[in-house]
C-alpha cells in the first residue's frame, strides 16, 4: 500500500482526484447532450409521420391504382 509521505504527495494525489471528477462530469454532461439531441430528433420526426410526402403511407386509394397499373394490365391482358 502507497504512503503519503510530503505534501507534494499530498498536492499530487489531490490534483488527480480533481481530474477524475472533471474527466467524469464532462462524460456526464457529454452523454446528457447526446440524450437531448437524440430526444429532439426523435419528436421533430414524430412531426412528420402521418403528412403526406414526409414518409407516412398515402391514402389506400392512391396504392389500390398503383396496384391497378402495374398488376391490372397483366391480368386483363
Amino acid at each position: 500500500m502507497y504512503r503519503i509521505q510530503t505534501a507534494a504527495d499530498m498536492r499530487y494525489l489531490h490534483d488527480l482526484n480533481v481530474q477524475i471528477s472533471q474527466n467524469r462530469r464532462s462524460v456526464s454532461v457529454s452523454k446528457q447532450i447526446d440524450r437531448d439531441l437524440c430526444n429532439q430528433h426523435f419528436d421533430t420526426f414524430e412531426t412528420f409521420w402521418g403528412r403526406p410526402g414526409h414518409g407516412a403511407r398515402g391514402d389506400k386509394i392512391n396504392k389500390l391504382k398503383l396496384d391497378n397499373l402495374l398488376y391490372g394490365a397483366s391480368e386483363s391482358a
